[in-house]
């Protein structure tokens, strides 16, 4: 039998990802690796079940390679082709639109992993228009996409995400500064 074992974060999909977070982490290593490799390597957990535990060890060494790798290395992509289409990330979030942020922040709340879909049909749309690094993209309309985006390759969800952590840090950053010089002038 053959197995195929992911070897990077381009080799899972979003649906794999999705599956994987709602792994239950309090149930023993072995469980949780057979589990994991259930998902990752597409094998039904009988299948699984049926590995040698040398077989099991060394897909395992694999697996966790790439679940305990970390992903905040992972670099915004902002023009995707996928299903036949060209998507962009948006290209200026100062510009969101309330819907846009409204929708963002309620499906970020209600469970990112629960949501990715949904998010990701926010921030990727449809490229209108495209010269060389420059686009648009299509208005938003509110309408998400729930099982869109399964095939979806991680690395470029992990990358949109990093994104906004990377924003996050520099905002806090720079309020503190400012907050800092303006304690100092009082």
């Amino acid at each position: 039998m053959k197995i195929t074992v992911p070897n990077s974060l381009d080799d899972i999909s979003v649906a794999q990802y999705r599956k994987l977070a709602n792994i239950d982490l309090k149930q023993d290593e072995t469980a949780w690796l057979k589990e994991t490799i259930s998902i990752l390597c597409s094998l039904d957990v009988v299948v699984v079940n049926k590995l040698s535990l040398k077989e099991l060890e060394k897909i395992g060494k694999v697996v966790t390679k790439i679940t305990n790798a970390d992903t905040n290395q992972q670099q915004l992509i902002k023009k995707i082709d996928y299903k036949g289409k060209r998507y962009g990330f948006h290209p200026n979030l100062s510009k969101l639109t309330v819907g846009e942020f409204a929708d963002l922040e309620t499906f970020c709340a209600a469970g990112f992993f629960d949501h990715i879909n949904e998010i990701i049909s926010i921030l990727y749309r449809p490229i209108k228009q495209e010269n060389k690094d420059f686009y648009q993209i299509e208005e938003y309309t509110g309408e998400v996409f729930p099982d869109y985006w399964d095939d979806l390759k991680m690395s470029v969800v992990l990358g949109a995400t990093n994104f906004f952590l990377s924003i996050g840090e520099t905002l806090t950053k720079d309020l503190d500064s400012y907050l800092q010089e303006r304690e100092i002038k009082t």
